[in-house]
């Protein structure tokens, strides 16, 4: 029973010494009567300690000639060791007693105590005592070839309270990594645990880091040096400026690196090392502007990896065998979220808009007015990522049969999209949720109370919404068949003037000018249009380039399809898509003039429905002929009297553009579609009925 009683107590008090870390940890369990418990278990033991010190100390102070007050020794031991408990009572009690007791005089042991029991503290707190141990176990190390277990043993182990800086403990970090580097960042994440000797640990781990990073001269190495930063110390109060930044670029870097490893294809390899190298450039430019010592070392090391990514793409190239290229196209349906890498320009437009809804008081009514294809609806779509977090826009597509159901599902649904659009941005806060038997009757009033509750939200949390809705036109033709009623109109227009914190944009193929059926003028009277013409060429050829880093083309290749398409969003894709079909065809990644030529060949069968309506829809019989004279070149059989109208009517669709006294066609693929199908076959005057092949195709 002693024994386990002793075995406890030097435990307790072998913790509360040496590892209070330790000691921490398995006390925090212990509710504070359980604590206390084992303080007053404790007690007893550690009191028997200072006491058998100090008479031990007597004894060999009266054998030696010293006079020993014991009474005043043993009493004051005694009382240090009951009030300031396990740590400091074993150490100051036994530094008191033992300083009172061989100074003797009672007026000189008070005066002197203080100093006695700051010394005896210093003592425990820096722990000189280790220094030999410690010097020994370095001296050993430098010649074990196995050192791990001597720095185990040493007194960075023993002790988790030595508050000294040990010396030459960064080194000897180091030089445990370089020999086994899992087993050396295990030692390096031990020490940072010490408090006192953190500093020792995060200098270790910074000279490792850089040691390692520019020893990499392989992706693997790259790869392997990214993971050394995943055991930064979290407490990295002497990490120089910049590197935490730093770490994320190589982190990043690592990762690809990694991806690279494990990629099986040659076409998944160079896409992995085309993010990579972009990975890498960014990186360099940022550490421009990182300080001394972090950002000349890494802007040194970017570079470096640069040219090792450059070779390695290069080899890539030489070894890799055909496979067919990923084609990322999207021709004739609107870009989705998961697109944005084909979304390109447009920055004028964004503008544009936030120029015109950023003042609640001055704004107008927008109309995003662009012909078909133009790539209204996936602007529209992109608006979310595009605009700033201040505005919610709310995409509707009018296209859909639920808004023309009537005016109270318009309602409803209209409410219904709000709400869901605030949902996904974690916006919509107290806001219920509508319900469809809510506007079942006096639906108008129902939106209009929904809105001014949407409204409130908004006021309070600094953020507005914009109701985009696409293809505005669809609500005329529900007009037309009677199953909605202007109402609608007015509720729009209402919202126009009144809501300071709603925003209204319609978009559409047509200026409201244009549509007879409604004067939409007569709804919107303050409106502004936003025309959504060709992309600029800058924009048009990194949407055709950037997606397929393997897709190559011949000088001059490129150019040649921004003429064909004047850069227009679809039939750019169109071509590059139909282009990629064609290489994969006949095993290749190099497209050269001929290869376009009859990629656009097929565009001209694909995309037979864009051409047709154009045709068909945008141009009367007038213009229809205008269009056969320019595409045979007869243009000086035009006449100011006869085509001037047709002329001015053309060009402000962009069907054609003049050249000083001269008229062209804007697209000339589309001149060689009615070079192809509108001459020698042209329909007769009057007979528009679609063909068979083009039953149920829609533009958009």
């Amino acid at each position: 029973m002693m024994r386990k009683y002793l075995k406890e107590s030097l435990h307790w008090l072998h913790l509360a010494l040496f590892k209070p870390i330790t000691l921490e940890s398995e006390s925090r369990g212990l509710s504070k009567r359980q604590a206390l418990r084992v303080y007053l278990k404790v007690l007893p033991a550690q009191l028997a300690i200072v006491l058998t010190l100090v008479s031990f100390v007597g004894i060999l102070a009266e054998i030696a000639g010293y006079p020993f007050n014991w009474s005043v020794a043993l009493a004051m031991s005694l009382g240090v060791g009951l009030v300031f408990g396990l740590v400091f009572g074993l150490v100051g009690g036994l530094g008191g007693g033992l300083v009172v007791g061989l100074v003797g005089d009672p007026t000189v042991e008070i005066m002197h105590f203080g100093i006695a029991y700051s010394i005896s503290f210093l003592f425990a707190y820096l722990r000189p005592f280790h220094l030999v141990a410690y010097a020994f176990q370095v001296w050993r190390s430098r010649r074990r070839s196995d050192p791990f277990q001597l720095f185990r043993n040493s007194p960075v182990y023993w002790d988790e309270a030595m508050a000294m800086p040990l010396p030459f403990l960064t080194a000897w970090l180091v030089r445990l990594a370089r020999l086994d580097l899992e087993r050396g960042l295990a030692e390096i994440t031990h020490v940072a645990t010490l408090p006192y000797q953190r500093r020792a640990a995060q200098r270790a781990f910074i000279s490792l880091l850089i040691q390692e990073l520019e020893r990499a001269d392989s992706l693997e190495e790259m790869a392997r040096g990214a993971r050394l930063f995943g055991i930064l110390p979290s407490e990295a109060e002497y990490v120089p400026t910049g590197l935490g930044d730093a770490g994320h670029y190589i982190v990043r870097i690592g990762d690809l690196a990694r991806d690279y490893l494990t990629r099986m294809t040659p076409t998944g390899q160079m896409k992995v090392l085309e993010e990579l190298r972009q990975a890498l450039e960014d990186f360099r430019v940022v550490m421009t502007l990182v300080k001394p010592p972090v950002g000349p070392a890494f802007q040194a090391l970017a570079s470096r990896w640069l040219d090792i990514v450059t070779s390695e793409a290069a080899q890539c190239r030489k070894q890799i065998a055909f496979e067919p290229i990923p084609n990322p196209f999207v021709a004739g349906q609107p870009l989705k979220a998961r697109d944005h890498d084909l979304f390109k320009g447009r920055k004028d437009i964004i503008v544009a808009i936030e120029e015109n809804i950023i003042n609640p008081g001055q704004r107008p009514a927008l109309l995003l007015y662009g012909r078909r294809r133009i790539g209204k609806t996936s602007t529209l779509l992109s608006l979310p990522r595009l605009l700033s977090s201040q505005f919610v826009p709310v995409f509707i597509d009018c296209q859909d049969a639920k808004w023309r159901d009537g005016d109270g599902p318009f309602c409803y649904h209209l409410a219904a999209s709000v709400y869901a659009a605030l949902q996904q941005r974690d916006l919509a806060g107290t806001a219920r949720r509508p319900q469809l038997e809510q506007f079942e009757r006096y639906a108008f009033t129902r939106l209009g109370e929904y809105l001014d509750e949407i409204e409130d939200l908004s006021r309070r949390a600094y953020w507005q919404v914009l109701l985009t809705l696409d293809e505005y036109e669809k609500l005329e033709e529900g007009i037309s068949a009677r199953k909605i009623t202007t109402e609608v109109l007015n509720q729009l227009r209402n919202i126009v003037q009144h809501r300071e914190r709603i925003v209204v944009l319609f978009s559409g193929s047509h200026r409201f000018e244009e549509k007879k059926t409604v004067n939409w003028s007569d709804y919107l009277i303050n409106v502004k249009t936003l025309e959504l013409s060709f992309l600029a060429p800058e924009d048009a050829r990194e949407l055709i380039t950037e997606p397929v880093p393997v897709l190559q083309y011949e000088s001059g290749v490129v150019e040649r399809i921004l003429e064909l398409t004047h850069c227009q969003p679809y039939l750019l894709q169109a071509v590059a898509s139909d282009l990629v079909n064609y290489l994969n065809s006949q095993g290749r990644m190099l497209a050269t003039a001929d290869d376009l030529e009859i990629a656009v060949e097929k565009v001209l069968v694909t995309a037979q429905a864009y051409f047709f309506y154009t045709w068909t829809e945008d141009c009367s019989e007038a213009e229809r002929e205008v269009l056969r004279i320019i595409a045979t070149g007869e243009t000086k059989r035009l006449t100011v009297a006869e085509h001037q109208a047709a002329l001015q009517s053309l060009c402000h669709k962009e069907i054609i553009e003049r050249r000083g006294d001269d008229y062209r066609l804007t697209l000339e693929l589309f001149c060689r579609w009615i070079l192809k199908n509108q001459m020698d076959h042209a329909l007769p005057a009057g007979d528009l009925s679609v063909p068979d092949e083009l039953v149920g195709a829609t533009i958009s």
